[in-house]
């Protein structure tokens, strides 16, 4: 049997914020809860990621009230922050480590200029044990990819505004 393929998903968002702020949040799971739709930070990163970390996190209709749900257990492989003055593009990476899917996924804040920053976040995951799904799988994550990152905008752009009085 051939190595399984990874299903490559991305999908941007143009976000009014400066990069370090968006960074803050897509690089810490404990955020993640925030905007990403009918999930929960069930382990990892009590005080903040740091390489090496190992998150669950599980996802579905009942997870937020603490019911069984789909656990996407992954490991922080890389941290590197963004600089607006210096053109540094900040970047998340996380190895998937199962039990339903196994690959990568990461986040890219890429400064624009000083308020604000383009999100991406990527995706390169397959089920751990059915191959034939994964065109479901990329359905799914993007979907999931574009509701969260629309919800991510929404969040930062309230945060922001209440952090200058408005």
């Amino acid at each position: 049997m051939s190595a399984a393929r990874p299903v490559r998903v991305e999908v941007s968002r143009l976000v009014p914020v400066e990069a370090s702020v968006a960074y803050a949040w897509v690089a810490d799971p404990r955020t993640h809860p925030r905007f990403v739709p009918l999930t929960r930070l069930d382990d990892g990163a009590r005080d903040g990621p740091r390489v090496g970390d190992v998150v669950t996190m599980v996802s579905g209709p009942g997870a937020r009230r603490g019911a069984r749900g789909i656990v996407d257990r992954m490991r922080v492989e890389a941290l590197e922050r963004p600089s607006t003055a210096t053109a540094r593009v900040g970047r998340t990476r996380m190895r998937k480590l199962g039990p339903v899917l196994l690959g990568e996924a990461g986040f890219d804040v890429v400064p624009v200029d000083t308020a604000r920053c383009r999100v991406v976040w990527w995706e390169e995951a397959h089920l751990a044990r059915v191959r034939a799904a994964d065109p479901l799988v990329r359905v799914a994550l993007r979907a999931m990819l574009h509701v969260s990152l629309d919800r991510l905008v929404r969040a930062l752009v309230r945060t922001a505004g209440a952090a200058d009085g408005r």
